[in-house]
């Protein structure tokens, strides 16, 4: 689940924040998830670490009057392995990379066969004094996928979904579709990315990101941008980020502009969370999607209940008659966790997206039926999707 919850999380709490990892009751309740997993370590000394998540569960889905029962890797964590190294160079300056690669687990392929290592491949410069300096394939500057309960997991994730807009067109399945031709999303993780992260100052940070498109001349020269801002005092974590992101058109690259705001208030004992962001191609008659969400988080001993709603909203989508139409759609997803030790648990999960109107948005990876004789997905579709799985960190 790195790419999910945790990995944004280790960045502000396990580290720009300095929390002390081994005293957990001082620590709001997603960071002590964390402070056994070998990944998230905050020391400086000089080391080279394997770290990774094994995930595995039975999943079944159904949608239209089909449905599916199937093995499924990736239900809480995201499994995959790492490797991460760190040298101290003195006078507070470490030279780190990180080489992180996906797999699914019910299978034993890769996740992506274009990229090895698709989850992470950079290498940098981190200084407590003047902050984090970094090259490669990385997260970028979306809101931090903490904010989210569900930690963004591409299967048992409504705000994965919804907020990535997932949305299922007669040409497959593509991001922000239904806004027209100019319309895309930030990646997950960002290739070719530069980013610098500042030091904290009073619970603020700053992290500014720039990543070129590699394309000869290709005008602008970059394919995303953007820059995140952050303040945490220790139970209450505030961020928001505005990033322009290049996608392709027949005519040409098209600018979107996404802007977001996010919340997280993490007692130890409770979890709250909410978000809303908005994305605007700037293309002439395409239109603008707006995403809600609001998450909860209630841990009590070895047992945590979780519950996620999202909403996303659409102005000015066309039908392909080309008229105005409604295009909305209402994700749920409840979910429940066991820890079995400090590194492996069981999970359960169950959810559901509503779609109105001409809204095709796709849950779990699960395709929508077909019109007859055609590609064009069903309208007013619901797939659901419900998981019992477990998982080990390592």
């Amino acid at each position: 689940m790195r790419k999910t919850y945790v990995c944004g999380l280790a960045a502000f709490t396990l580290g720009a924040f300095g929390i002390d990892i081994g005293n957990a009751n001082a620590m709001s309740y997603q960071a002590s998830m964390l402070a056994s997993v070998p990944e998230f370590s905050t020391g400086t000394a000089s080391t080279v670490s394997l770290y990774g998540s094994v995930d595995t569960g039975i999943n079944y889905q159904t949608v239209g009057g089909k449905s599916l029962w199937q093995m499924q890797s990736g239900g809480e964590w995201t499994s995959k392995f790492g490797i991460f190294g760190r040298e101290d160079l003195g006078g507070g300056l470490r030279a780190e990379f990180n080489l992180e690669s996906g797999s699914l687990t019910n299978s034993g392929a890769v996740q992506d066969t274009t990229s090895f290592f698709n989850r992470e491949s950079w290498v940098g410069l981190a200084s407590n004094q003047y902050g984090q300096l970094r090259f490669g394939k990385q997260i970028g500057t979306g809101l931090p996928l903490f904010v989210d309960v569900f930690g963004t997991v591409a299967t048992n994730s409504v705000a994965t979904w919804l907020g990535a807009a997932a949305v299922q067109t007669a040409k497959g399945v593509g991001y922000n579709s239904d806004l027209g031709a100019g319309a895309t999303q930030l990646a997950a993780r960002v290739n070719n990315a530069v980013t610098y992260l500042s030091p904290t100052f009073s619970g603020f940070s700053t992290e500014v990101m720039y990543a070129p498109s590699n394309v000869a001349g290709q005008t602008p020269a970059a394919a995303a941008q953007g820059v995140l801002w952050q303040w945490f005092n220790g139970t209450t974590y505030i961020s928001a980020n505005y990033n322009q992101v290049w996608g392709s058109s027949t005519t040409g690259t098209v600018r979107n502009d996404l802007y977001g705001i996010g919340g997280v208030y993490d007692t130890g004992k409770l979890v709250l969370s909410g978000s809303f962001s908005q994305f605007a191609p700037k293309l002439a008659a395409d239109g603008i999607a707006r995403v809600y969400t609001l998450g909860l988080i209630l841990p009590t001993g070895r047992n945590a209940w979780r519950a996620s709603i999202v909403y996303r909203d659409t102005s000015g989508v066309r039908d392909s008659a080309g008229k105005l139409a409604s295009d909305s759609a209402l994700g749920v997803m409840l979910g429940y966790d066991y820890t079995l030790s400090k590194r492996t648990g069981l999970y359960a999960r169950a959810g559901f997206i509503r779609n109105y109107g001409i809204s095709t948005v796709v849950l779990n990876s699960n395709p929508l039926p077909t019109e007859t004789g055609t590609a064009v997905p069903k309208t007013g579709m619901t797939p659901v999707t419900v998981s019992l799985g477990m998982y080990h960190n390592f």
